[in-house]
């Protein structure tokens, strides 16, 4: 489209579809829509009161909320003039927050309510560049340094607002957009500056990708707006597309949502598919054998179709008969929990098993597996609705090269490629090779068609004490995929052999046995059943690779716990520095056990 920035395409899109529904949003007991004219009004509102505050073109906004539609607001308005916007997950603890905010030099704050207020006023003595925070929600003011969104937009100047704006929109590509920071698994975040060249770069490649029959018109954001994934296909590529965005409430209310907003796609991680199946299967569970026998024969139908249409082969009619009377007595029911208008979904920011997404490609809902990072804009590779391999992350996206090193490591080169780390050149210059690839610390495969298979993090890899290697993320999705297991942490690293930890998944025990969710972790039944899942597990593996001990653990791993990060990847310095004494014990002549220890 020629774009060079964003703000061009946001212009664009105000001229062209005024009356078009932006945003959608729950408040006051109904849905809500935000034109596209609506939109453009209070971004250019919020984006002269920026002016007026005194933020210049360079300078740093952040936004610390969960996704609503102000939050997509104050993005754009940030843009506009001419700022760049670095977000913070809402959940983050207030010394964490503070680091964002501190490392960005922020000058202004959109936070939500009162609990994202009480987090930066916590730290705002370390915070000497910070001059106010504007507030979506109520909040306590009248200290000269908090006010809410409302008064905040009405201070600008119409007239300097407009000439800035201009401005920005002449910028060229390689002007900052965003800092987007790092998951911080392996220590403190980094800020990875996506420029606007990324931003339009990235969203032309996915459509060209995709291909215009599956450009879609309404979208469920629920994955947090901070990273990268949500930001770029949930956010970026809607808005680039005239579609409409519907915010969910959060993740208590995500059946309910899907349910009334019907999305056409939607943005998740491999944790939320994990959860649905569980659910699923655990439902089916409590059914009658006449149902459970007809779901069986559903999904036999729906696998053997799933296996055709992954290879390119006509489905027979006689199976597409099947399969229609499959999906009228059994299928349907599923799809319309998620609103029964889905074309499909697109997974991200971890390995997703291929046999959850082979599973959910037979009950009708397709599974598009993309691979990228922080730095790559989020997607370098993705699988389409017309070229899919389950088990693959799919193929690179159009302009985008992909090179394996000679240990496997995936390097990137792109438009989507970030433009660095901020205000640290040694980083930056750590993870490029001398003509221009990223090193994304990935290792990887790729098939005869093209097709990217992620095996495992360059940097996880771990050794044993002769030598072999293992990946532990190949050991850890088995785990997870067994019935009743939440998570698992595989350790081994210069030991003799392997060990887990694992944590339960405690409603999709009553799936297996009704009551066992509420079994102490003694009870017979209980370790019965782990043991036989990690026998299970082991039976598919080397015996390098097979778990020798493992410890079942009363806490789930999660992000409030600090254990996990806001997108569900383990923080594995963390958990092992916490369960350092559990670790050493199932080293402590253990050798050839199994068990709950």
């Amino acid at each position: 489209m020629g774009y060079e920035n964003f703000v061009q395409v946001m212009l664009d899109r105000f001229r062209e579809r005024p009356g078009k529904p932006c945003m959608r949003y729950f408040r006051g007991g109904a849905w809500r829509d935000l034109t596209y004219a609506e939109v453009e009004e209070r971004v250019r509102s919020i984006s002269a009161a920026l002016v007026r505050a005194g933020l210049r073109p360079g300078d740093r906004a952040a936004i610390f909320s969960r996704n609503r539609p102000e939050w997509a607001l104050c993005d754009l308005a940030i843009q506009f003039a001419g700022g760049v916007v670095a977000p913070v997950y809402a959940d983050l603890r207030s010394e964490e927050a503070a680091y964002v905010l501190r490392h960005s030099d922020s000058r202004v704050v959109f936070v939500e309510g009162e609990t994202e207020l009480g987090k930066v006023l916590a730290a705002r003595g370390s915070l000497p560049l910070l001059e106010r925070a504007v507030a979506f929600d109520p909040a306590p003011e009248g200290d000269g340094f908090t006010e809410p969104l409302s008064a905040f937009e009405a201070t600008g100047d119409p007239a300097v607002g407009r000439e800035r704006v201009e401005q920005s929109a002449r910028a060229p590509s390689s002007t900052p957009l965003t800092l987007v920071y790092t998951s911080g698994t392996t220590g403190d975040p980094k800020g990875a500056v996506m420029t606007h060249g990324n931003a339009v770069g990235v969203v032309e490649a996915v459509l060209a990708a995709v291909g215009p029959e599956n450009h879609l018109g309404l979208n469920l954001s629920f994955l947090p707006l901070a990273h990268s994934l949500e930001r770029v296909a949930g956010h970026f590529t809607p808005l680039y597309l005239g579609g409409t965005i519907a915010y969910s409430r959060g993740p208590e209310f995500l059946v309910e949502d899907f349910a009334a907003v019907r999305p056409e796609y939607a943005i998740a991680v491999p944790r939320f598919f994990e959860k649905v199946h569980d659910r699923i299967q655990a439902q089916m569970a409590r059914e009658p054998g006449w149902k459970r026998r007809m779901a069986r024969w559903a999904l036999e139908a729906g696998r053997k179709r799933s296996l055709l249409l992954e290879s390119g082969r006509p489905v027979p009619p006689s199976l597409g008969l099947k399969c229609a009377l499959a999906n009228a007595l059994v299928f349907s029911k599923i799809q319309n929990r998620l609103g029964g208008r889905l074309k499909y979904f697109v997974s991200g920011g971890a390995p997703l098993a291929a046999d959850l997404a082979r599973f959910f490609h037979a009950v009708g809902i397709l599974v598009c597996e993309g691979y990228g990072a922080t730095e790559t804009s989020a997607p370098a590779t993705c699988n389409t609705p017309e070229a899919f391999r389950f088990g693959t992350v799919g193929r690179p996206l159009p302009g985008v090269e992909i090179r394996l090193e000679a240990d496997g490591e995936i390097l990137v080169r792109g438009p989507n490629v970030f433009a660095g780390y901020f205000k640290d050149p040694a980083a930056t210059a750590a993870v490029f090779t001398p003509d221009g690839f990223y090193r994304t610390g990935d290792v990887g495969e790729m098939d005869a068609d093209g097709f990217l298979k992620i095996t495992d993090r360059k940097k996880e890899l771990i050794i044993t004490a002769s030598g072999e290697n293992i990946a532990p993320t190949k050991l850890e999705n088995l785990l997870k995929a067994r019935p009743g297991i939440s998570n698992a942490l595989v350790h081994c690293d210069r030991r003799p052999y392997v060990v887990a930890l694992l944590t339960l998944d405690r409603p999709a025990l009553d799936g297996v046995r009704p009551g066992l969710s509420s079994a102490p972790l003694d009870a017979p039944e209980l370790l019965s059943h782990v043991r036989a899942q990690v026998d299970a597990v082991n039976a598919s593996l080397s015996r390098v690779e097979q778990i020798k001990v493992y410890r079942i653990l009363e806490e789930d791993f999660s992000a409030e716990s600090g254990t996990m990060t806001l997108t569900f990847k383990l923080k594995r310095r963390v958990i092992e520095a916490r369960y350092r004494e559990e670790l050493e014990e199932m080293y402590g002549g253990h050798v050839g056990r199994v068990g709950g220890l």
